[in-house]
């Protein structure tokens, strides 16, 4: 059975994203729909692993797809994938990702 493990990153990521969503839209219906089109996508990208654009640049097997604004990092396991990062596209992703790895 495929499954999609989230770092405290990711988690992190999603309620960050979601507050946004439900501020900016003034509406949380709209944010939880967002939240809902990512979580599909992560599980049909848990039972097809390979599907993602590979991202060398930041770490030994990272791919990631959009959904949205938003790209979704992760890395193939046997079980299915783990979810690094929920970031903007619109972001500077190769600084965001070193600054993680400062901390």
């Amino acid at each position: 059975m495929s499954r999609a493990v989230r770092t405290p990153l990711a988690r992190q990521d999603l309620k960050g994203i979601g507050r946004h969503i439900a501020g900016e839209s003034g509406s949380r219906v709209v944010a939880l729909r967002f939240l809902s089109a990512v979580e599909r996508k992560i599980a049909t990208y848990a039972t097809q692993p390979e599907l993602g654009e590979r991202r060398p640049d930041l770490g030994v097997e990272v791919r990631c797809f959009p959904v949205g604004s938003y790209v979704v990092f992760y890395r193939p396991r046997k079980d299915g994938i783990e979810v690094l990062r929920v970031l903007h596209g619109s972001r500077d992703i190769p600084s965001v990702w070193r600054n993680r790895l400062e901390q």
